[in-house]
């Protein structure tokens, strides 16, 4: 027995994301529904079809009993999973299979699917996909939470380590011994990263700030190897942009949202001559997306976050003027031919880049009988692109954007300070 979900806007959001996962585009699917329907594939067709599609996403529109077949079947789910909005796994099959095993509530079962001597629990299905693939599809947190209590796979938190693609994880299931087929849920584990997004979206749907902080959800590994700021290194934000988990923190309880509002540190691994460690201070990758999404839904902690972030833009243009500072007050600079060289240095070291609204600056400088010093920033800031009537949300977007605009336009007004 299961609860029909009768919230069409739930139901027409969980068959977005599955579609959204599986196909480029949602006009692909509407032309392979067409397809294994027996119709015929015109565009005339195709722009129907994802009229009638964006109508069942959006909810004004309940999907038909004629769809589920081809629903089903295109994407890989049961009537009872699309009814329930995906509350609901039902296996399709009763032989065991990572699949039916993902849908299982019962630990006793995952426990001996766990330690058949096969090692099933190790390899991916014919769709490529492992148990954890399909627990996180079916929302199965439970599961997966089951699996790193008790250290079946753990996401590796606790080790100082320099990161790659991943922070790094892994897997205490052993192997068969005679053969090395299992490659798939170890494999993806350690090279892949998409595993862990998924799972930050399940941890903030579960309200879950342990889980959150395991799997340094507000982090992206290339701040470890690509954020530096004597060479200018800088990470790709936005190549690895997941809107559907920023759509799920953005849908959390004000404690998700707020941590995920925080600023954190990240250590730079770089040596330098002072041999002084250096800590690197930063905000959520895409907390200018997530701050759209707070005022497009009306958020109740909207107004929170956009001060939170007013505050860091604030404090990041503070650091930046002090740095330039301490350049212009070297000492290199105090004769009256090298005077106004200061203003070039600053402006050549300075750098902004619209991936990720990353700054950068470079502050290098003198002391007397003392070798030449670095020191310097970067960080991300916040800006938005919504707009609100709100009288309270108004003034702090437009405070918000303006502290923005001051960072990434400094260069242009160093010979000012």
């Amino acid at each position: 027995m299961f609860k029909v979900e009768k919230n069409n806007e739930k139901v027409g959001q969980y068959l977005a994301n599955i579609i959204d996962n599986k196909y480029e585009s949602r006009r692909a699917f509407c032309r392979e529904y067409i397809s294994l329907s027996g119709g015929v594939v015109t565009d005339d067709a195709v722009s129907s079809m994802a009229n009638r599609l964006s109508q069942i996403i959006k909810g004004r529109k309940a999907i038909q009993t004629y769809d589920f077949p081809y629903f089903t079947d295109l994407l890989g789910v049961s009537c009872e999973q699309i009814l329930s909005a995906g509350e609901c796994s039902v296996p399709i099959s009763n032989r065991v299979t990572n699949y039916s095993i993902a849908c299982s509530r019962n630990p006793k079962e995952w426990e001996e699917y766990i330690n058949r001597a096969d090692k099933l629990v190790l390899n991916s299905d014919e769709y490529c996909k492992t148990v954890l693939d399909y627990a996180i599809e079916f929302g199965n947190y439970d599961f997966i939470k089951y699996l790193m209590d008790n250290e079946y796979i753990w996401f590796d938190s606790r080790k100082d380590n320099d990161y790659i693609q991943t922070f790094g994880a892994g897997t205490s299931i052993e192997r068969r011994k005679f053969e090395n087929i299992d490659f798939g849920l170890e494999g993806k584990l350690k090279t892949e990263d998409e595993l862990r997004i998924k799972l930050i979206s399940l941890a903030a749907d579960n309200n879950d700030i342990e889980m959150l902080n395991n799997l340094r959800a507000r982090e992206n590994p290339q701040l470890y190897f690509k954020a530096h700021y004597l060479s200018g290194a800088h990470p790709d934000f936005d190549g690895c942009y997941n809107e559907r988990m920023v759509k799920h923190i953005a849908n959390s309880d004000d404690s998700i949202l707020d941590y995920f509002t925080d600023s954190f540190g990240i250590r730079d691994e770089m040596k330098y001559k002072d041999g002084i460690k250096r800590v690197h201070t930063f905000v959520f990758p895409y907390i200018s997306k997530l701050l759209d999404f707070l005022i497009s839904t009306n958020s109740s902690f909207a107004e929170t976050a956009l001060k939170k972030a007013i505050k860091y833009n604030k404090q990041t243009y503070k650091k930046l003027h002090e740095l330039i500072l301490s350049v212009k007050n070297d000492e290199r600079y105090a004769v009256e031919y090298m005077k106004d060289v200061w203003i070039e240095t600053c402006q050549r070291d300075f750098d902004f880049y619209e991936n990720g609204d990353i700054v950068i600056f470079r502050a290098l400088y003198s002391n007397l009988n003392a070798e030449k010093q670095s020191d310097g920033i970067i960080t991300n800031i916040a800006k938005v692109t919504r707009k609100s009537n709100s009288p309270i949300l108004k003034p702090l977007i437009e405070e918000l954007n303006e502290s923005y605009e001051a960072i990434r336009n400094m260069k242009e007004h160093i010979k000012e300070f």
